[in-house]
């Protein structure tokens, strides 16, 4: 390096350069956050990708503009940046603007700029041996007004924000760029930590540029985000937690007080996770907040990260003590005091607003404390359950055994209510304590009942249309119409009971079909049903099972000793005696010995269903149903595994029938494994002639004739079924039978189906809501009669959210949407959610019921009928429809083209 030059100049003003680059050039101190800071640049409008960053740092004094103007287009020269990067660590009271000033000739900066310099080399931002060389090597400009490269300046910022060993420690690393390779061996580091701190971007997504040039509002994006990472305190600056805030105010938590901030149209308002402006209702209470303020009013507002400052508590009110605003909760075994205030949310199990002194004792709480006062307060106290004493009326609309659980729908209200059940519980009918307790109860009972405490303790059945007896069989009469138990028996009390058995009685024993009364044999112990009028409606075998071999081989038959000799399906031996209660079946229709005995052949295939060695019933196969695990199209083969594990895979004749409801012509390249499949044999018994799929369609009920016995449905294509009810399985979600007279008109089912052939209707219960929570394991739903229902997630469910469904759908649900909640065909949940439509309310004709809303085409429908069934809303809460106002904003849902609701924005 030849000799270089050494020269001395005193600086004694600053002024002159301020004016023309429009940076500050205030002496010792930065610009103060007041009503002289100008913010909004001519030459910065509304929506500039970088205003938040320029507004920023032009309120916290980093940066000015000139004559109202920040040339934000400006390339930014390497001076500029020293001096920016000064002003940034808060340090430009340290220059020291008088001293003298030595630099070597080929090292030229203008004058204002040189303290800057000198500072940024005491300070370690530059390197003073690595600059005079850049200077020496370039002397065709001046280094002070050269323009800065991207990589220089990202290593000027690294620097000033105190991470070099981050860069040091990325050195060596590849830079993620297509044209990192152009990186400067002493950049990359700086440029890696800039990248995985989130402080600089590519110009493009696989590009950097390192040796373009940078703009100043690209400079002052940078540093600002680099405020993350290097916090400074600037006058007029405050970081605190946001309380709360509304259009006109801001309340803050700072230094253990909380203060009241002003808030204007002027203010800027930002989110940490958007370059966008955002309105003061998008900021998340209890989070960290940086305001700059004149005064008591704030300029600049942003929200710098998403994490509450709270903590979820679950507990048991033990009493509230109004004049210390205090809540007292067991939380474990320990009492703990929750101090609460006028801001605190108190809500109940509906999640209406209640006061604090409405808190039950006893109720289960769950309370949202924050975690930065250092007394902490409750945010929101919900309850989650409230202890409930009441007596009263109703139908029985569901129940569940374990745990034990009612739910009722008053007979006044129409609402319906959950209750825990008393594992002691008396279950009463007709002055009788029945044995059983809980499992006496069916869906439909008119009950009264007693809560205390929130369970149930006593329930007295008013009108039934079955209840449970236990007792062992005695006798049946020869004509069917009678039976004989002994009711306890084997004990003292053991007493022969007789009643009359009601037309159309089933009875069951596990194993078998088709059975009978003469099915029945001494010892059976039986759980009785008795109807409304006293009569046995069903009978299930407890302590007897009939064992089933489906598929089974006959080896050879003894009609003498009526001895049948078997092959299971696995390859196990059985040997079985056929008697006078031994039930034969051809196809569905029953036979007698003397007709089975010549089909006793060896080879033929039985599914037989004996207990002990005496055969119950033998049926000849003719079918088999399962899932299909297995597909031979080549060889016309098909797989079936059957509900009792046994696999059989069965020829298919050529051709051979399939049968897919809706699919027509069907060929066995439209089964798939894991459909759930009949396959109907020939009579040889060796081939299937027919394989008719199992599927399921969701239908609306449309029309219901109980006297000709028909049921119309709507498929989801709008086309009509109309189907004889006499022919189908009707059963509600959980299995029990429903008679064709419950049924009606609007409400939802799936639809089953064996092949072409509609065979059952189960009855979907449906939700129509609002959500009240979100958890991974379950949804809560406050319907629109106000009932609160929990409903458990598990594995699968779908969402239908804006069109799409999916996890996508799923993970965009959140409290306050609206939802229809149903099983689908699948036997799935299926949470569609009903979005509102965005109208400005006009008026209310009462006298017609019809509500009007501003037009925004002349061809627009503006009109709308208004029922008894329509709620009216704001923020959840019933209003009336008076509180609306001519230009409200409003939310309009609607659910089967019926305006449920009315939500005022």
């Amino acid at each position: 390096m030849p000799q270089q030059k050494k020269w001395v100049k005193v600086v004694s003003s600053m002024l002159v350069f301020s004016v023309l680059t429009g940076y500050s050039a205030a002496g010792g101190s930065l610009a103060h956050a007041d009503s002289a800071v100008t913010s909004r640049f001519s030459d910065v409008p509304a929506g500039h990708w970088a205003e938040k960053h320029i507004a920023k740092l032009a309120m916290q004094g980093i940066i000015k503009g000139n004559n109202g103007a920040f040339k934000p287009s400006d390339n930014v020269s390497q001076q500029e940046a020293v001096a920016l990067a000064i002003r940034f660590i808060g340090k430009e009271q340290a220059v020291r603007v008088d001293d003298a000033i030595v630099f070597p000739d080929s090292f030229e900066v203008s004058n204002y700029f040189k303290p800057y310099i000198i500072l940024a080399f005491q300070e370690g931002l530059l390197d003073r041996q690595e600059e005079f060389e850049l200077a020496e090597a370039d002397q065709g400009s001046a280094w002070g007004t050269k323009k800065a490269s991207r990589e220089w300046i990202t290593k000027l910022m690294i620097k000033a924000i105190g991470k070099q060993k981050e860069a040091e420690a990325l050195a060596n690393d590849a830079v993620s760029f297509s044209d990192g390779s152009k990186v400067g061996a002493d950049y990359k580091g700086y440029v890696n930590a800039a990248v995985s701190l989130q402080l600089i971007k590519g110009v493009s997504a696989d590009r950097f540029d390192p040796k373009g040039l940078i703009t100043r509002a690209a400079i002052a994006t940078m540093f600002s985000r680099a405020e993350i990472q290097f916090p400074v305190s600037y006058n007029g600056q405050l970081t605190g937690i946001i309380t709360s805030a509304d259009e006109a105010s801001l309340h803050l938590y700072q230094g253990d007080k909380e203060s009241t901030l002003t808030l204007s149209p002027d203010t800027y308002v930002y989110r940490f996770d958007s370059e966008k402006p955002s309105r003061v209702s998008e900021l998340t209470p209890n989070t960290k907040l940086l305001v700059i303020a004149s005064g008591t009013k704030a300029l600049y507002v942003e929200q710098l990260d998403a994490k509450e400052q709270v903590e979820q508590l679950s507990g048991t009110v033990e009493r509230v003590v109004a004049n210390d605003s205090k809540v007292w909760v067991w939380i474990g075994d320990e009492p703990v005091a929750i101090p609460y205030n006028n801001k605190t949310v108190v809500t109940d199990g509906s999640g209406s607003v209640i006061t604090p002194g409405a808190l039950a004792v006893d109720s289960e709480v769950e309370i949202t404390r924050d975690t930065y006062r250092t007394k902490p307060l409750a945010i929101s106290i919900k309850v989650k359950s409230a202890p409930v004493n009441k007596n009263g009326q109703g139908t029985v609309s569901s129940l569940q055994l374990n745990p034990a659980s009612v739910t009722v729908k008053d007979s006044v209200t129409g609402n319906e209510s959950k209750f825990n059940v008393s594992p002691q519980a008396d279950v009463i009918w007709q002055g009788q304590l029945l044995d059983g307790g809980l499992s006496q109860l069916r869906v439909g009972d008119v009950v009264s009942y007693e809560v205390k405490n929130s369970v149930v303790t006593k329930i007295t059945i008013t009108q039934t249309s079955a209840k449970l007896v236990r007792g062992e069989f005695y006798s049946a009469s020869s004509d069917g119409k009678t039976i004989q138990y002994l009711k306890n028996a084997g004990s003292a009390q053991s007493a022969l009971e007789a009643k009359f058995v009601a037309a159309n009685a089933e009875v069951t024993i596990d194993g078998m079909i088709g059975t009978t009364l003469a099915d029945l044999v001494k010892g059976d112990i039986m759980d009785i049903t008795l109807n409304e009028k006293d009569q046995v409606a069903a009978i299930k075998v407890v302590n007897r099972k009939v064992e089933l071999l489906a598929g089974a081989t006959v080896l050879s038959y003894d009609s003498e000793l009526k001895a049948l000799f078997l092959k299971k399906a696995s390859g196990e031996l059985v040997s079985v005696f056929l008697t006078d209660k031994t039930k034969f079946d051809m196809n569905g229709t029953s036979i007698t010995l003397g007709a089975a005995t010549p089909m006793l052949t060896k080879n033929r295939k039985l599914t037989i269903g004996y207990t002990d060695d005496k055969a119950v019933l033998v049926q000849f196969v003719y079918k088999y149903s399962g899932t299909v695990t297995g597909i031979n199209t080549n060889t016309s083969q098909v797989t079936i595994t059957q509900s009792n594990g046994t696999v059989v895979t069965l020829p298919m004749d050529v051709p051979s029938a399939v049968e897919i409801n809706g699919k027509t012509p069907a060929a066995l390249s439209d089964v798939k494994a894991g459909d759930t499949v009949t396959a109907l044999l020939n009579g040889n018994q060796d081939k299937v002639t027919s394989l008719q799929v199992h599927t399921a369609k969701q239908v609306e009920v449309t029309a219901v004739d109980v006297i000709g016995k028909r049921l119309k449905l709507k498929n989801s294509d709008g086309s009509i079924v109309d189907l004889n009810a006499a022919l189908l399985e009707l059963t509600n979600e959980q299995g029990d039978k429903l008679a064709l007279s419950s049924l009606k008109a609007g409400q939802f089912g799936n639809l089953h189906y064996v092949g072409s052939g509609a065979v059952s209707f189960k009855l979907v219960k449906v939700t129509v809501g609002r959500l009240t929570a979100v958890t991974p394991d379950y949804i809560t739903v406050v319907d629109y009669n106000g009932n609160v229902v929990e409903f458990p997630l598990g594995s699968a469910y779908s969402v239908t959210k804006n069109g799409l469904t999916g996890s996508a759908a799923a993970a965009a649900l959140q409290a306050g949407d609206r939802v229809e909640v149903k099983k689908d065909a699948k036997d799935q949940l299926a949470i569609t959610v009903i979005s509102g439509i965005s109208k400005k309310f006009w008026k209310y004709n009462a006298a017609t019921g019809e509500l009007s809303v501003k037009r925004a085409t002349l061809t627009e429908l503006n009109t709308y009928a208004v029922t008894s069934a329509t709620k009216i809303t704001q923020a959840g809460q019933p209003i009336t429809i008076s509180q609306l106002k001519d230009g409200d904003a409003i939310l309009l849902y609607f659910y089967q083209n019926a305006l449920v609701e009315i939500a005022k924005a």
